[in-house]
């Protein structure tokens, strides 16, 4: 997922039970500029400048938490420079502000040194401007945007894994036309002025104090704390499960290249991060890309870098992810949607361990490992010749082969009751309906589609039990083939069938278009671009 895709209507869903707004599993609430107008003005009078900020600061890094780790979630990001610029088209949608990046480095292996940028429309700074013009004080002495880099700070620090503050360096409400910001790791602003999202009193980290300011709000007060992008430990009981991770655990060790293979939602991408996790690489990046995403160039130039001037808009040099995993490893999904052209390249990074970025004319040198992973047939698409014979043989090294969760069906219960004290802990449970009506369905979308409709019962069960009627409808029926739907009915042509099958998908994720194309097991944008055929050839 590329931060220009994001789309309101799939970031902002509705509760199904009280039809209010969600973003992720939280409800969102508007409030006017109006009113948070007057809430400035009655703060200002009641409570000290040094308390305002304080609270502003701490509430905002929550904020910022919240929207990384929500996105996460929601989405697969290729890098976390992508994830950063993803939250910046968030706060633009939500109507935070207009933010833009204007210039960001980081190391070779991913480690955050600096950005800039600048936000233009911020809510803080037009309320600040309203209540000036209102009480005739004029411009401010110093900048305003408290909050706005508190959420980016918290945003950030969530995405590189790391304590990144931010500091606005100008400010609209100051004179300037937008308000300008920098980031920067904690420890490379020193100890002046730091921002309060540590509680000096008590002292500790600040994860723990942020957890404490959890506790003393009531705020999410029974959420686990889990580092963000951690691997997963996967549930497993089936013999045959266990025997996949016996192999993950033997190979990971190692240097070989793992092509993983499996259905869509089956865990290819829990079982790569363990395979990283208990690799000697496991200090290094962890970087992973959907290959079906993105578009050749893009994904020629997210791979590999380009250097200035490569094609239009290339404004500087641009490190790849073979350069900035450094000693990581790198996790190419959905490999067999690569183009021919890119899968040349990628033979020749993994056979002379060296990348050109795009536009470049030297080599640079590269040591990241590559785990990649498909649901489709690579051996079968090698013969016909729609993906190369001597990449497959390079990457299918050490393969693994994923069994689908009808395939360990003494996982399907463990897995469900798992996710389900991961979103709410504590919670009582499944009922005995619900558990069977676990264990009857088929799921074609695999741990991903249980995880999903687990989500579903939560949403609608709240803290009692989930009954089978709080589960999505596909569970409690199974619907028919009628002779239209069937292939021993009209007969219709393969693109029909095709698109018949899409919009029963569709009808069964409610129209979520990612969940749809994730059973399915194709990219978001081969989806759109089939929904879009057909409504024009409709």
């Amino acid at each position: 997922m590329l931060a220009e895709q994001l789309s309101p209507s799939e970031i902002i869903t509705q509760d199904p039970n009280n039809g209010f707004p969600l973003f992720g599993p939280s409800r969102i609430l508007s409030i006017s500029i109006a009113t948070l107008e007057r809430f400035h003005r009655d703060f200002v009078e009641m409570v000290d400048k040094t308390t305002r900020k304080r609270i502003a600061e701490r509430l905002s890094y929550e904020v910022g938490l919240g929207q990384a780790t929500t996105l996460s979630s929601l989405y697969v990001f290729p890098s976390p420079v992508e994830h950063l610029r993803a939250g910046s088209k968030l706060r633009g949608l939500t109507g935070y502000c207009h933010e833009n990046i204007a210039t960001l480095e980081t190391t070779p292996e991913g480690k955050l040194i600096r950005f800039t940028g600048n936000w233009t429309e911020s809510f803080e700074t037009t309320i600040f401007l309203k209540a000036s013009d209102r009480n005739g004080q004029g411009l401010s002495d110093e900048p305003v945007c408290i909050a706005l880099c508190g959420i980016l700070s918290g945003y950030a620090s969530a995405v590189f894994g790391e304590e990144i503050l931010v500091r606005e360096t100008a400010c609209q409400a100051m004179g300037e036309t937008s308000c300008h910001f920098e980031g920067r790791p904690a420890a490379e602003w020193g100890h002046g002025d730091t921002p309060s999202y540590h509680n000096e009193d008590n002292g500790g980290t600040l994860e723990s104090n942020i957890i404490k300011l959890r506790e003393k709000l009531g705020i999410e007060k029974n959420r686990p704390s889990t580092p963000f992008f951690a691997t997963t430990s996967p549930v497993c009981k089936a013999a045959s499960f266990k025997s996949i991770l016996d192999r993950t655990d033997k190979v990971a060790p190692t240097d070989a290249t793992v092509l993983i293979l499996g259905e869509s939602g089956s865990g290819k991408e829990v079982v790569a991060r363990r395979i990283h996790a208990g690799s000697k690489r496991k200090q290094a990046p962890f970087l992973a890309i959907n290959c079906a995403a993105l578009s050749p160039d893009l994904l020629e130039s997210e791979l590999f870098g380009h250097v200035r001037g490569a094609f239009t808009g290339a404004e500087k040099n641009k490190k790849g992810l073979f350069v900035q995993a450094g000693e990581g490893t790198i996790f190419l999904d959905e490999i067999g949607d690569m183009p021919l052209l890119i899968q040349g390249k990628l033979l020749r990074a993994l056979q002379e361990r060296e990348v050109r970025p795009v536009g470049g004319l030297e080599d640079i040198p590269v040591k990241a490992r590559i785990v990649a992973a498909t649901n489709r047939n690579l051996a079968e698409m090698a013969r016909k010749g729609a993906f190369r014979q001597d990449l497959y043989y390079r990457l299918s090294v050490f393969p693994i082969t994923l069994p689908s969760l009808m395939e360990r069906k003494e996982d399907i219960l463990p897995l469900a009751n798992t996710a389900l004290q991961k979103r709410s802990p504590g919670h009582p449970g499944l009922t005995p309906a619900a558990e069977a009506a676990l264990l009857s369905h088929t799921w074609p979308g695999n741990v991903r589609e249980l995880e999903n409709w687990v989500e579903h019962g939560l949403i609608l069960a709240g803290e009692n039990p989930i009954d089978a009627a709080d589960l999505p409808e596909a569970h409690t029926a199974t619907p028919q083939a009628t002779p239209s739907q069937g292939i021993d009915g009209d007969l219709p042509s393969l693109e029909e069938l095709t698109h018949r099958y899409m919009e029963k998908v569709l009808d069964h994720t409610h129209g979520n278009k990612k969940e749809a194309a994730q059973i399915l097991g194709i990219g978001t944008a081969t989806l759109w671009r089939h929904l879009k055929k057909s409504a024009i050839h409709g």
